[in-house]
């Protein structure tokens, strides 16, 4: 633990160098290193390894009640109905696996028997925006008795058009289920799709997990988690051009970001651009874009008419799936 913590140090200055984020001075960036030392030291504990006891699984998953209740990534407990929880002092108990929603990837286990466990506060991931800062914990590549759960530091780079947040927090296989943290020491993520690309890792909202809450207690589990990696519109995957949307005062849609690899990128769209039609249809607002796409295929043209500063343009585009941009992005779907 001392030895990640020393390391802290180094790591925030790294956030100072991302392109898209604020400048920061000296002042600050040792007083996020402050906070992010005080996160580590009282949440590292809540912060366990599970292991499946009815089928092979290992993930991560944290403490979020006195009593044990685990808030994990749904793909985690599938398939179990007990699991091993591991803390990183190395102390075991079981748990019964709860409820889940499987198209959001969060799911509800209980440690068995009585007493109290250490846990973290649930936050809010409403407030989150792109460039902030956020911490992740857990057991990548399962638990290991030589460390605790390592410390990675990142921002959130976009939330993508499924709801889930996407970081470029470091994260490898074991570490599925773990908690997203915001700086305030609250959980705001759990971790869900790994992806080999160290800047494109997806964590399912844990606003996601409050509203579905009392079914997860109750033991319901519903959803389906190949829907969490391509949305459907009337049976068929959503088609995307591969860009952050942003409602605007002004009439149009602004790109707050354009995924690289994109057909956004081909086209030569950028940040900053204001789609104010579709085809030769108006748009007003990123609802009326995204369901005018909606309405296309993976696969279809289509012509955009944009705004960069006082200059009207046209791009056209060719649709992909969503799924062919998490690839492009380098995120895998988790098995």
């Amino acid at each position: 633990m001392k030895r990640i913590l020393n390391e802290l140090a180094a790591a925030v200055l790294i956030l100072s160098l991302a392109p898209v984020a604020p400048a920061m001075t000296v002042s600050e960036l040792k007083e996020i290193e402050s906070k992010v030392k005080q996160l580590v030291a009282k949440n590292t504990p809540a912060v366990v390894s599970l292991m499946g006891d009815n089928k092979p699984a290992a993930g991560s998953g944290v403490i979020v009640s006195e009593d044990g209740l685990i808030l994990t990534a749904a793909h985690v407990t599938q398939g179990n109905k007990t699991m091993t929880v591991i803390y990183p002092d190395g102390k075991q108990r079981k748990c019964d696996v709860l409820g889940a929603n499987y198209t959001r990837d969060v799911g509800l286990a209980k440690i068995q028997g009585e007493g109290k466990h250490p846990f973290v506060e649930v936050g809010d991931s409403d407030k989150l925006e792109p460039t902030t800062i956020v911490v992740a914990l857990g057991h990548p590549g399962g638990y290991d008795a030589r460390r605790t759960p390592p410390v990675r530091i990142g921002r959130i780079s976009y939330k993508d058009l499924g709801g889930f947040l996407v970081s470029d927090c470091t994260l490898i296989g074991g570490d599925s289920g773990g908690p997203l943290f915001a700086l305030d020491g609250r959980v705001v993520g759990i971790h869900s799709s790994i992806s080999e690309s160290l800047s494109f890792n997806r964590c399912a909202p844990v606003n996601a997990a409050k509203a579905d809450w009392e079914r997860m207690l109750a033991g319901e589990k519903w959803g389906k988690l190949g829907g969490r990696m391509g949305e459907m519109f009337g049976g068929r995957e959503k088609a995307v051009m591969g860009a952050t949307l942003d409602e605007t005062s002004e009439a149009g849609v602004k790109l707050s970001e354009v995924h690289p690899k994109s057909p956004a990128e081909s086209a030569g769209l950028r940040a900053g651009d204001v789609i104010i039609k579709v085809g030769g249809d108006a748009v007003l607002t990123a609802d009326a874009l995204t369901g005018k796409l909606g309405k296309r295929k993976p696969g279809e043209t289509v012509e955009l008419t944009y705004r960069r500063g006082y200059a009207e343009q046209k791009a056209e585009l060719t649709l992909i799936s969503q799924t062919e941009m998490l690839k492009r992005l380098g995120v895998e779907q988790s098995k």
